[in-house]
């Protein structure tokens, strides 16, 4: 299984701590049944790593885990907050900022928490335009979605994937969240599940999401749905 959605570098922005909490947190997923991991750190007014020392850190991570002798994959990627349309363009642009994948097929996008953005629509059509597939993050855990899913489905019908948190499933971010996650599920509006692991109590569980989507939604979606995760496994690994 692929998790495209997790802060297992550390000393980057609220993820891992150091690098053997990294190791802890690899070995959590493999266990879990995760083969590949697409290290997916901040970026935002208050974060911003540039992509060198991503590489450099996935780099130490990958020689940490090969001496630990766990066989899992690690990718580079971002989590990018729609801060604003310039701040999304200027910083693309720059090339300060990683997509899921070397082609740039799939961009993780995450919206600001105390408010919509109302230029994602604008941005997700430039990303769509170029052919880059934006997925939104959590949207389950946004005020504003659940009071306000039209904005959702507006996204969804432009194109724009939707990745539900695993711990949203358990009831770990709330009940309001857990409750619109799974109808998010039974409307057949959740595109991929991902961790959005940040530690080893945050913890990576993406099996756990698998089973609650499937009871929810029977096996064709989860078939769906993980067709769609090794579609974006395969990008990131440059096929």
């Amino acid at each position: 299984m692929l998790d495209m959605h997790c802060h297992i570098l550390s000393g980057i922005d609220d993820g891992a701590r150091d690098l053997k909490e990294s190791v802890k947190m690899a070995k959590i997923a493999y266990k879990d049944g995760i083969k590949h991991i697409i290290a997916t750190p901040h970026f935002c007014r208050s974060v911003m790593c540039e992509p060198d020392v991503q590489y450099q850190k996935i780099e130490e991570l990958r020689h940490a885990l090969r001496r630990e002798g766990i066989e899992i994959t690690i990718t580079p990627g971002n989590e990018v907050r729609l801060e604003s349309s310039e701040f999304v363009y200027v910083h693309e642009a720059a090339g300060d900022y990683l997509y899921l994948d070397p082609n740039k097929r799939f961009i993780l996008l995450e919206q600001r928490w105390s408010h919509y953005n109302e230029q994602s629509e604008e941005i997700c059509r430039w990303f769509l335009s170029r052919g880059t597939t934006p997925i939104m993050a959590h949207p389950e855990r946004h005020d504003f979605f659940r009071e306000q899913p039209e904005l959702l489905v507006r996204l969804i019908d432009l194109g724009v994937w939707t990745q539900v948190t695993v711990d949203s499933l358990l009831g770990k971010n709330g009940a309001e969240a857990e409750q619109f996650a799974k109808m998010l599920i039974r409307r057949g509006q959740v595109h991929v599940l991902a961790t959005d692991a940040h530690s080893v109590k945050r913890k990576p569980n993406l099996s756990h999401g698998i089973r609650i989507m499937q009871q929810l939604a029977g096996e064709e979606q989860v078939q769906a749905l993980l067709t769609r995760m090794e579609i974006i496994r395969q990008s990131a690994l440059g096929e």
